[in-house]
């Protein structure tokens, strides 16, 4: 039978454990940050502690400290085997993306949002992108899609409009995409969300 490479336990494990002491910024102050951030590459932890309704769970797990993350993400050049890099392949680079997307948007506020950092080597990257994703189940790379994808540009007519764009509605380039036959019942949504949200909140022991 195939043997199977698998990646051992404690690393996932010394991964969380690294972030987990990591400091928490503010996303309104990523300009200050920009010199260190600029530099490397790796994986990113937001967090929310506003007021948008559906996520009143997450404001309170994070009110004493960064605890329940909305979202995780990578960054990572797509060209790094030949040498190329591009736009927001940085820590840097793509926390502004975010930043700008969300406002964009009229029902969330950038004052609302922290984030960690941990910066990687490269080959690493998406490995850990996996591990915290599956441990912190974030409801951003769940139950709403759509947040972290790019401008698609143009040739894409037939694209349906992001779950995340139809609950939180502002980008100028998600208005090209139909909603036709993929509109979000959002009381069922938001039904999902608080159940999700509490269990994870359980999980993870947030007060």
């Amino acid at each position: 039978m195939l043997e199977i490479f698998r990646i051992p336990p404690d690393l996932s494990e010394s991964l969380i454990a690294f972030c987990s002491k990591q400091d928490c910024y503010n996303l309104q102050e990523l300009n200050a940050l920009k010199a260190d951030l600029s530099q490397y590459v790796g994986v990113y932890i937001l967090y929310y502690r506003g007021d948008f309704s559906m996520y009143e769970l997450i404001k309170q797990a994070n009110l004493n400290s960064c605890c329940m993350p909305i979202y995780v993400g990578k960054a990572a050049p797509s060209g790094r085997r030949t040498g190329r890099t591009t736009i927001g392949s940085t820590l840097y680079g793509r926390l502004s993306e975010h930043k700008k997307s969300i406002q964009a948007v009229d029902n969330l506020s950038v004052e609302d949002f922290q984030f960690k950092v941990a910066a990687m080597d490269i080959d690493l990257v998406s490995w850990g992108e996996a591990v915290l994703i599956r441990h912190f189940n974030p409801i951003w790379n769940w139950e709403i899609s759509g947040f972290g994808i790019h401008d698609p540009g143009s040739g894409r007519a037939g694209q349906k409009r992001s779950v995340w764009d139809q609950l939180h509605p502002g980008r100028t380039f998600a208005t090209k995409f139909s909603v036709a036959n993929n509109s979000i019942d959002v009381n069922l949504l938001a039904v999902k969300i608080a159940e999700h949200c509490q269990r994870i909140k359980e999980k993870l022991g947030c007060t």
